[in-house]
């Protein structure tokens, strides 16, 4: 009977062993796959980062290409230029030598002029050749990496929310767009006619062009490119409804800072641009407007930091019609509370506060009033439009309903 009950009880323990073997070589076998299965999403990950770097290497190429062209035509006819006046120069000297002589001096005179001419040519000719060969000696740069997910961004070391995106599968690009450079004066017609009669003389040493100051150089942009992105439009709308919002303190304005509208629909491909005024410190630093302007096309867009000259301003108020009677603060006060879906009997017992700013209603511009009740009980937010129609905010279907003043 012992023997038979130590059997069973290594039969038990070969069958365990052989079960938890059998656990470990599942769980080796799930080790692997998702080994595996992180290598293959690593290499696919790499492979999208060769294809982005290599079709930004090629643009980078090309544009070297034009700019390496330009440069050697420019210094082609420089050299033309330069080998002409010395032709010009060398003629008149040898005219004015053989002033004086016969024929045959003022032949002798051509043969000079040949001789010499044919030097200089030649090495006009030799510079422009060694500029064309010379073409593509300079390394290219190297096409930008990736960088992390930004979580905010910075200007005038202020942080703003950042596009809120995530995934491995999307790609992050920063860069610097350098304002644009002032356009050079026209030469006025006094300055070309005096060029125009300076044929013979010795061209004058060009002055140096004075240094542009840091604030005639103008704001270094900021430039954010994603990639990869699985429905843009949708990102773009709700981080524009994000940053709008008071607490953010972003308007949608256009080209010239004035709010307007949102779009009533975001299209496959577009921009919008969101701008907020900043309050100088107390030491007089910071102000201005930020700008962020926001682009999207296909699976990709991009936000530009900018800090634009101006103010973030509302449009004039709209003249209202002689028949609409105009409302105000003081006739809020008059109303019965009932009207604004308040108790009591009067609006005395309330309190008005009237928000700085103004928001867009039905294409009017509106002035914000919150009202307490007793204890500074938050009851309410209403709009006086310019045009004298009064609305309610509506918090829980965040919408605003028109309200009868009568």
């Amino acid at each position: 009977m012992k023997q038979d009950k130590a059997d069973k009880i290594i039969q038990k323990a070969e069958r365990k062993a052989a079960k938890a073997a059998k656990q470990v070589e599942i769980a080796g076998k799930k080790a692997e796959a998702a080994k595996q299965k992180q290598a293959v999403k690593a290499e696919k990950k790499a492979a999208r980062v060769a294809k982005s770097a290599d079709k930004k290497a090629a643009k980078h190429s090309k544009r070297a290409e034009q700019a390496t062209k330009k440069a050697q035509i420019a210094a082609q006819k420089a050299q033309e230029k330069k080998a002409k006046a010395a032709a010009k120069t060398a003629a008149k000297a040898v005219e004015g030598e053989e002033g004086g002589g016969d024929g045959k001096k003022k032949k002798k005179g051509k043969k000079k002029l040949l001789l010499i001419l044919i030097p200089v040519l030649a090495a006009a000719i030799g510079v422009g050749a060694f500029f064309f060969l010379k073409g593509g000696g300079e390394q290219e740069e190297a096409p930008p990496e990736p960088i992390p997910i930004p979580r905010e961004y910075v200007l005038d070391e202020i942080p703003i929310t950042a596009l809120p995106v995530i995934g491995d599968e999307v790609l992050v690009y920063q860069e610097e767009v350098p304002p644009e450079p002032a356009p050079e004066p026209e030469d006025s017609e006094e300055e070309k006619t005096e060029a125009s009669g300076e044929e013979g003389e010795e061209e004058k040493e060009e002055e140096p062009a004075p240094e542009p100051t840091e604030e005639e150089a103008g704001f270094t942009k900021i430039l954010y490119r994603y990639e990869g992105l699985k429905n843009p439009v949708s990102l773009i709308s709700a981080y524009a409804a994000l940053m709008s919002a008071e607490d953010a303190g972003f308007s949608i304005v256009d080209e010239t800072l004035l709010r307007i509208d949102p779009p009533e629909e975001y299209g496959e491909r577009g921009s919008v641009q969101l701008a907020r005024n900043v309050p100088e410190g107390e030491n007089g630093t910071g102000g201005g407007v930020h700008s962020l302007l926001l682009s999207w096309e296909g699976t990709g867009c991009s936000v530009l930091l900018d800090k634009p000259e101006g103010r973030v301003h509302d449009p004039k108020p709209e003249t209202s019609a002689s028949t609409a009677p105009r409302r105000g603060l003081s006739d809020l006060r008059t109303v019965h509370p009932s009207k604004l879906g308040l108790p009591g009997e009067s609006m005395e017992a309330y309190e008005l506060i009237p928000q700085e700013g103004s928001v867009r209603i039905a294409g009017s511009v509106c002035t914000r009033v919150n009202i307490y009740g007793e204890g500074s009980q938050f009851a309410g937010s209403y709009f006086l439009s310019a045009d004298g129609k009064l609305y309610r905010l509506d918090e829980a279907a965040n919408a605003v309903v028109e309200l009868d003043w009568e």
